[in-house]
């Protein structure tokens, strides 16, 4: 990782929430000009730049890790001036002092942080008298409130379609791979292709994990936002449906496993393996289906217009397979079963 990629991200922040951080700032100083006249009030607007958030429950956080590293962090800079006076070596024992205190009291490493900047400015800037003290945590209130009021106002943006779109992508790609398998079961195939689809399975995980991010990104977003309303109803979709997928994409790969350790050419031939292709055409079907009931987008394939199409319903008709495929067989039938309870929200037992 080089120097540069670590103080830059890869895109720029949103234009909104730059412009809400200097609206908070700009407020905090003439709010904070108000309360404590005469006064430069860098407390405030220093307060107001770190509240503000991508989300309103996180601008929440950083308000209360802000508030109580700042109190904290006056009162041990004042109880520090009384008990010595002025010394220059002051700075240094508030700063350990902050950082112990910090440590005893488990904070997070921001809070603790905050108590020993504010502890070192607090010394270095004024006289810590109690009417000084008093003032830099008005202050940072003050701060603290124009930043959450700005954010609450301009209102951040609720991720809703990055997450709807990450799910759909990733129901879409499960049900091509067990689709995909079917295919390569019913005609004799080279290795290559048969590693590729395991391959492709083994990525689902990777993506289920990315899919789990955008959507509790989501939830994030939605936390204390005054634009939630029905959309909290659409992320319990999202959570449920990842739920499944994440059984699916564990039986999936188990599958695509399966395939590739016991493939045989001779696979082919057996009386069963093209009532397996088409229910492992149908699972993709009916994946699709469970999908598009549950308002998330088509991404690569047209989901399903009616339910009439075949179903992973049929029973199939069971033959004894050849001695060195039975393994694969027996496999096959007991991973579509499960899958099949999984998309149709069956118990186990059925």
């Amino acid at each position: 990782m080089s120097l540069v990629s670590t103080i830059r991200s890869k895109r720029r922040i949103p234009v909104l929430q730059m412009l809400k951080t200097v609206i908070a700032a700009v407020g905090a100083w003439y709010l904070g000009a108000l309360v404590i006249p005469g006064e430069k009030p860098i407390f405030a607007v220093m307060a107001a730049i770190i509240v503000v958030q991508p989300s309103v429950n996180q601008s929440l956080g950083k308000a209360l890790e802000r508030s109580i590293g700042t109190i904290i962090g006056v009162i041990i800079a004042l109880g520090a001036s009384l008990a010595f006076g002025a010394p220059s070596w002051l700075v240094i024992l508030a700063i350990v002092v902050a950082l112990v205190v910090g440590w005893i009291l488990k904070f997070t490493p921001a809070t603790a942080g905050q108590i020993a900047i504010t502890a070192m400015l607090v010394i270095a800037i004024g006289a810590a008298t109690p009417t000084y003290a008093a003032q830099r945590i008005a202050e940072t209130i003050v701060g603290v409130i124009a930043g959450l009021v700005v954010n609450a106002i301009i209102v951040p943006p609720v991720h809703l379609e990055p997450a709807l779109n990450a799910v759909a992508k990733l129901g879409d790609n499960i049900a091509a791979v067990l689709s995909d398998m079917g295919a390569v079961l019913t005609r004799p195939t080279s290795p290559e292709v048969i590693e590729d689809v395991y391959l492709r399975a083994r990525a689902l995980r990777q993506e289920l994990n990315a899919s789990r991010s955008t959507v509790e990104r989501l939830r994030e977003s939605l936390r204390f936002n005054i634009r939630r309303s029905r959309k909290y109803e659409q992320l319990d979709t999202c959570a449920d449906i990842l739920d499944m997928f994440a059984v699916l994409v564990t039986r999936t790969i188990g599958l695509a496993r399966a395939v590739r350790d016991h493939y045989d050419a001779s696979l082919t031939h057996e009386p069963i393996i093209e009532q397996i292709a088409d229910e492992l055409s149908s699972a993709g079907h009916d994946l699709r289906l469970r999908m598009r009931d549950a308002g998330l987008p088509a991404v690569t394939v047209p989901h399903p217009p009616t339910d009439e199409l075949p179903a992973l319903t049929s029973p199939i008709t069971l033959k004894a397979p050849s001695a060195s495929n039975w393994i694969l067989v027996g496999f096959l039938l007991e991973s579509l079963r499960r899958i099949r309870a999984e998309i149709m929200g069956l118990d186990e037992e059925h």
